[in-house]
């Protein structure tokens, strides 16, 4: 399947990857068990290529943009009931998320590298907006490719 035009650029995102997530010492000690965890993550087009479709264990985002901008748009949902929106972008193999919420900000950044076989990647958190936490490290090894 072929994504439209304005998806075009996340076309390496598609396909199954291994993870490796690693939990910054400070989140580890909130989250507790194992400092690092290994899964599964899928990025699948759906609706003909309208939107990105990404699946990590609970979580579930629905990447899609709008033409005339740059940024894509990401919606998030998990098990646990929560929702979030995110802005996202995506340029010379660098992959950027973030959300500015009222004292729960996050930020996203991934260098994708190896020919788009991996994404070395990381999340940080801050309650202002100013002072930023590592919450956890991330490994992406693409697996299979889904076009």
């Amino acid at each position: 399947m072929k994504p439209i035009p304005a998806l075009k650029p996340l076309a390496v995102l598609a396909g199954t990857w291994d993870t490796v997530i690693r939990w910054s010492e400070e989140t580890h000690k909130l989250v507790g068990g194992p400092a690092q965890l290994s899964g599964t993550a899928t990025f699948e087009w759906m609706e003909r290529g309208k939107f990105l479709h990404y699946e990590f264990g609970p979580s579930q985002w629905i990447i899609g943009r709008d033409e005339s901008s740059p940024q894509y748009c990401v919606l998030y949902s998990d098990d646990r009931g929560i929702s979030r929106f995110y802005e996202m972008t995506f340029s010379r193999g660098v992959w950027r998320i973030w959300r500015d919420a009222p004292s729960f900000h996050q930020r996203f950044e991934g260098r994708i590298t190896n020919r788009g076989r991996t994404i070395h990647a990381h999340w940080d958190r801050s309650t202002d907006g100013r002072k930023w936490i590592r919450d956890f490290d991330l490994t992406y090894t693409k697996t299979t490719t889904n076009r």
